[in-house]
């Protein structure tokens, strides 16, 4: 039996969505509502098994709590209202947790991140995972069963299910006002632990995005004090270098991540992208490969070998490999033209593919259109 959990504040736009997705893979739904006003608690009435209203205090791991308390099944599957669960992938789940040994406690799914214009990027999340007393979400912000887990002497396995998350396709005013409270909650939370490096790196890439790049730089700075051996503190310090135009030092930013973590297929795939920016387009290609290996979802680097293709003319190869990563995640077509014609200059920093890509519809229908001869010479 699995139960699907959620906490939600205002979603009235995508919770609806989010369940309709997963109702066909749960056998129940817990909702935590945390203070919403605009109709969401009406809509979650509706649409979940359990429900309840439960004030938030700036701890989200709190809240999360809240909903294991109330769930009966076997395995959580706990979602954000902006995620999506795609049929095939959801069937590819349930049969992984059929086959689970037992001292797997949880499973992490590859998720892709959307912003309005197609572009995304990733991250291997915990979001499956046994329901257990002893598995409790720890951490104010970034919170995790993964401590949890780990004391209870289990495994988390790497699973083959992609899922898809589009909160990035919210209004740039919504997301601002979404990173002001997590840095909020950051602050609360580095107070306790000055010298927890991820967060401390993690803050940077917030303010990043929020373009206050010398404050991103020094957080970057002090996490690479604290932890200069976290392959996931490097791979922070290579995104903040790269949206400051720093891309021989974001480079080896990302080779140090390989070293620390050479079966991670994130740092080769952000590698690749900083060799493309130095003109290294053969060491690229091999990188993405690499990632491929080492992950066979991560279906990105199909779309950044792709462009390589693309770049060297290739159109009928960029096309099949366009194609390949088009079939196994639709989302990667998405495309919101409200969100395309606001003013956000930071949004490409988060791409895990280059910085001015325009969304898989755009390349794959320009390399098609190459093809057949309908695109006039550029004269160049």
């Amino acid at each position: 039996m699995i139960s699907l959990c959620l906490i939600v504040l205002n979603e009235t736009a995508y919770l609806e969505g989010c369940v309709r997705s997963a109702r066909p893979f749960v056998d129940e739904v817990v909702i935590i509502d945390t203070g919403s006003t605009d109709g969401t608690v009406d809509l979650a009435w509706k649409l979940a098994d359990t429900f309840a209203e439960v004030p938030f205090d700036g701890d989200f791991s709190a809240a999360r709590n809240e909903a294991l308390v109330r769930a009966t099944g076997d395995w959580i599957l706990f979602l954000d209202a902006d995620e999506r669960l795609m049929p095939a992938e959801g069937a590819r789940l349930v049969e992984q947790l059929e086959q689970a040994p037992e001292d797997t406690l949880g499973l992490r799914l590859l998720r892709y991140n959307f912003f309005a214009d197609g572009g995304f990027y990733t991250g291997r999340e915990l979001k499956v995972f046994r329901n257990r007393p002893d598995v409790q979400y720890r951490r104010k912000i970034n919170e995790s069963v993964a401590a949890s887990i780990a004391e209870a002497g289990g495994r988390v396995a790497a699973a083959p299910v992609l899922m898809n998350h589009f909160g990035h396709s919210r209004s740039v005013a919504d997301r601002s006002k979404k990173a002001y409270t997590y840095l909020s909650i950051m602050d609360r939370q580095l107070a306790e632990r000055p010298q927890d490096g991820v967060l401390l790196g993690y803050k940077g890439l917030i303010l990043r995005t929020l373009g206050r790049f010398g404050e991103a730089l020094e957080y970057s700075d002090q996490s690479i004090a604290v932890a200069p051996s976290s392959a996931t503190v490097q791979l922070f310090r290579g995104h903040v270098l790269r949206s400051v135009g720093r891309d021989g030092e974001a480079l080896e930013a990302y080779q140090r991540g390989i070293e620390l973590a050479p079966e991670d297929p994130a740092p080769h795939n952000m590698a690749g992208l900083q060799m493309i920016s130095l003109g290294q387009r053969h060491d690229a290609a091999d990188a993405f490969r690499r990632a491929l290996r080492l992950d066979p979802e991560f279906v990105h680097a199909h779309i950044n070998l792709g462009l390589l293709a693309q770049m060297a003319g290739r159109w009928a190869e960029a096309i099949e490999l366009f194609e390949r990563a088009g079939a196994r995640n639709p989302g990667f077509y998405h495309d919101d033209m409200t969100g395309r014609v606001e003013r956000d200059p930071y949004r490409a920093f988060y791409n895990e593919t280059i910085l001015g890509y325009a969304g898989l519809g755009y390349h794959l229908g320009y390399c098609a259109h190459q093809l057949a001869g309908r695109i006039p010479p550029s004269g160049r």
